[in-house]
């Protein structure tokens, strides 16, 4: 299995592709403005209540995005690429892995296939890190591909830990 989160490079594209949804998102909600402030559509129908999902979600994944980074996986380590620093995380610090469908982050429009889920790892010591990785938009668990390659290299990064710290077995320290 390999591990597919998205490298520097995608994230750009995901960051203008967010921007053209929020452009988007405000033509639908002055459309939507229009139409009340004309009478034509009631305050309380629902059109205007599934807009106002549409932006709370919409918000909601605009913040998970500004908290994640392009990362990699190198020599037992997590490389967390930020704009300011580098972040290397030892994978036998990394307790869990969870992902997170997105709706409207994509790396591409009109395709299927290049829609993202949010991967939140959490270290030993309750730091939570966070990217993206590919994933299907009717994928369940999102990115699971990727979020149980994640969880296998853990895995061994851990044994080969505890496999060092143990002495030999032919009796020699």
């Amino acid at each position: 299995m390999d591990v597919r989160l998205l490298p520097q490079l995608e994230f750009g594209n995901v960051h203008f592709y967010r921007v053209v949804t929020l452009l988007f998102l405000l033509v639908i909600v002055g459309i939507t403005l229009t139409g009340v402030a004309d009478g034509e559509v009631a305050l309380f129908s629902l059109l205007p209540l599934v807009v106002l999902a549409m932006l709370c979600r919409f918000g909601i994944e605009w913040l998970r995005v500004s908290r994640c980074q392009p990362a990699f996986i190198h020599d037992d380590e997590l490389v967390l690429c930020g704009d300011d620093s580098n972040l290397r995380v030892e994978l036998t610090k990394i307790s869990s892995v969870r992902s997170r469908h997105s709706l409207f982050m994509v790396r591409r429009y009109r395709s299927w296939s290049d829609h993202l889920a949010f991967v939140q790892l959490t270290l030993n010591d309750g730091t939570r890190l966070c990217t993206l990785a590919e994933s299907a938009i009717f994928e369940f668990p999102p990115a699971k591909s990727t979020v149980r390659a994640l969880e296998a290299e853990i895995l061994a990064a851990k044994m080969r830990d505890i496999a060092k710290r143990q002495p030999s077995a032919d009796g020699s320290r």
